[in-house]
């Protein structure tokens, strides 16, 4: 359809065409954009310094052209060549991994090591500790923390005071008002929730220990 339209209206646009184009060329060139006064002063003043500036700049400089004929560079490192050669058989000595498989996706977007120097912790840690100080701050203190992941009392300190896990907040509507529903929330309930479960557990230990005691 469009090829159909291109066609027809072919004669149109080619109507006249020539009187057209001349009327276009015969029109008056654009003007250049005015200079900013800064520079039109700059180059009043680059005149008055040299006169024949506009000469010297159309003209070939013998002496630069000399000057720059005797400008060369030497290189006293290694030929690129040796360096390609020398890169190729150190990769003959390290063959690709003969693993092809998918890669696992981890949690975190990156595998945990499996031993973990003193003073140093992992992204699954600290959000473990952060959430549970922030549940429960007076039990979880920095001590504990650091007692608990051999990590500097300082080193927690700082973390837990720059440092917390996001909350969802829920802006008030006409109905309920303004709360925050985010993960330290749920967390809170689940722990009051087990604290009873906790104790029973408690409860019943001490009285096995207690018979067998007795036994």
């Amino acid at each position: 359809m469009g090829a159909l339209v291109a066609k027809a209206l072919r004669p149109v646009k080619a109507f006249n065409i020539e009187n057209r184009a001349h009327k276009i060329i015969s029109k008056e060139k654009p003007k250049a954009a005015p200079t900013y006064p800064s520079t039109f002063e700059e180059l009043k003043r680059v005149q008055e310094a040299d006169p024949e500036i506009d000469k010297k700049l159309d003209t070939k400089d013998p002496g630069l052209d000399d000057r720059l004929r005797n400008v060369y560079v030497t290189s006293h490192g290694r030929p690129e060549d040796d360096i390609t050669r020398e890169k190729r058989k150190q990769s003959e000595d390290r063959p690709l991994p003969s693993f092809r498989g998918q890669v696992p996706d981890f949690d975190f977007g990156l595998k945990e090591p499996e031993k973990i120097p003193y003073g140093r912790t992992t992204l699954r840690q600290a959000i473990d500790y952060i959430s549970s100080h922030q549940i429960n701050p007076t039990e979880v203190t920095a001590a504990k923390i650091a007692l608990e992941y051999n990590l500097k009392e300082e080193d927690v300190v700082n973390i837990l005071k720059y440092f917390k896990t996001f909350e969802v907040y829920l802006p008030a509507t006409r109905t309920t008002p303004a709360m925050f529903a985010g993960p330290t929330q749920l967390r809170q309930k689940l722990y009051k929730n087990k604290v009873p479960e906790i104790e029973n557990k408690k409860d019943v230990e001490e009285n096995k220990k207690a018979k067998v005691e007795n036994v």
